[in-house]
């Protein structure tokens, strides 16, 4: 008799594990949502406190967007450890030790090398949550828990970035000092993930893995291995690479769009840091912790493409908004002005909830059980691959037509995504094949 898949048929030591793993989840996400909380204005700051160009801001969001390419190694580096979770703590360690730095370094390059640094560790370890949630959660509480952990962790970010806008407006090199304390919540943050992976049963295949020696050849494979199982995944699960071209596609309208908002709010619409921050922070994340829950809900109960699809065809309404705050804005926001600015970022706060959970889960849809991470590190990396090329498509269009042009094309391109992902929403899905 074949074993029963226990996050479908839950035992009463799977629903232990889960209660255990959840409480984790929530006390890491407290701590992720300080450190993000703290860096979410890092391009701001580039642009304000440093006095960075508009092509300083570009670099920051590319390496920032290509962090992503180095998942497929992150989750090859992490399958083949001996013991994962003390890899995952030494890795997040090292990832943010150069926040603690920041303060004895007075150069932009510094700045943006650290963060860049930063992001590429966080990137190697994505793969490794979708790890715990797809052998720790059962399947039918998976979305539901994964969304009141990222609510809980856009309650602290919201509440941090708005006071964190408010005191840079007092002392715009108050970052130095805050910085650090990204560093060493995100080392808190790291350390209860590796709690959380000591909780995830050994597969035999993992051990056998593991076992193995390293050598030249070990090393040759882990470098060639994931670019391979990219390869193969693609070919195989012909679904997943239709979600991911799709999503491809959003991904190209968001970072193409990322270029154009840290400079249309700076230069065109001379915001401080307090109100960028309550966009940004209060606003966003207010609509972010309210649709959550309903995203979760929604998001696990039919296809992901979708319910993906449907968010991103909403997101178009961002781009488009925030143009028309711009034209109302040409004298300077009046506070009608003004609100309907912060109404275009809780639109856009109602979107990125979707987002979130589609991002996070929605490759475990396809991926069979012990190849999550594999699954996960290609859909991340893809999000590196377009990082290649997307930001400095959105530069080239600010500098050869405007900001407006960059929004509307981000915007044609989140309604592209939107109608192809629900095109493939329709077509019949089994354990990976048509």
């Amino acid at each position: 008799m074949p074993e029963l898949d226990r996050t479908i048929y839950p035992s009463f030591e799977f629903k232990l594990r889960e209660r255990k793993t959840f409480i984790l989840h929530l006390i890491s996400q407290i701590f992720s949502g300080v450190a993000t909380g703290i860096l979410i204005l890092q391009d701001i700051i580039l642009k304000k406190s440093l006095g960075s160009s508009d092509f300083d801001v570009t670099i920051l969001i590319y390496l920032i967007s290509t962090s992503f390419l180095v998942s497929i190694y992150g989750a090859e580096i992490i399958n083949r450890a001996t013991t994962r979770s003390k890899t995952i703590l030494t890795l997040g360690i090292i990832g943010r030790t150069p926040l603690l730095l920041i303060p004895f370094f007075e150069s932009k390059f510094y700045y943006i090398g650290a963060i860049a640094f930063s992001s590429y560790i966080d990137a190697m370890l994505l793969p490794v949550w979708n790890i715990v949630f797809r052998h720790n959660y059962s399947t039918e509480k998976r979305s539901s828990l994964f969304s009141y952990a990222s609510s809980l962790q856009t309650v602290m970010l919201l509440i941090i970035t708005t006071l964190f806008g408010f005191f840079l407006d007092k002392n715009d090199t108050l970052y130095k000092y805050i910085f650090p304390m990204a560093g060493i919540f995100g080392m808190l943050c790291y350390f209860n993930l590796s709690r959380m992976m000591k909780l995830v049963p050994d597969s035999q295949e993992h051990k056998s893995i593991a076992a193995m020696s390293v050598d030249l050849k070990t090393v040759k494979e882990v470098l060639i291995l994931p670019l391979k199982n990219t390869l193969r995944i693609c070919k195989e699960n012909k679904p997943f690479f239709r979600f991911e071209v799709y999503f491809f596609l959003y991904g190209m309208a968001f970072m193409i769009m990322s270029v154009a908002i840290p400079l249309f709010l700076v230069e065109q619409l001379k915001l401080d840091y307090t109100p960028i921050s309550l966009a940004r922070g209060l606003i966003f994340h207010s609509a972010h912790i309210i649709f959550t829950p309903l995203m979760g809900k929604l998001q696990g109960s039919g296809h992901p493409a979708k319910f993906t699809g449907l968010i991103f065809i909403s997101l178009m309404l961002f781009p488009l908004t925030l143009i028309f705050a711009g034209y109302l804005g040409d004298d300077g926001l009046t506070d009608l002005e003004m609100f309907f600015f912060y109404a275009c970022f809780f639109i856009f706060g109602i979107g990125m909830s979707g987002i979130t959970i589609s991002w996070a889960l929605g490759s475990i849809f396809y991926a069979p059980e012990y190849e999550v991470s594999n699954y996960q590190a290609v859909h991340v990396t893809l999000t590196g691959v377009r990082g290649l090329f997307a930001p400095l498509v959105g530069y080239l269009i600010i500098r050869i037509f405007s900001i407006e042009i960059n929004l509307v094309i981000s915007a044609l391109l989140f309604a592209l995504a939107g109608l192809m992902m629900i095109k493939e929403s329709r077509l019949k899905y089994s354990y990976g094949k048509l």
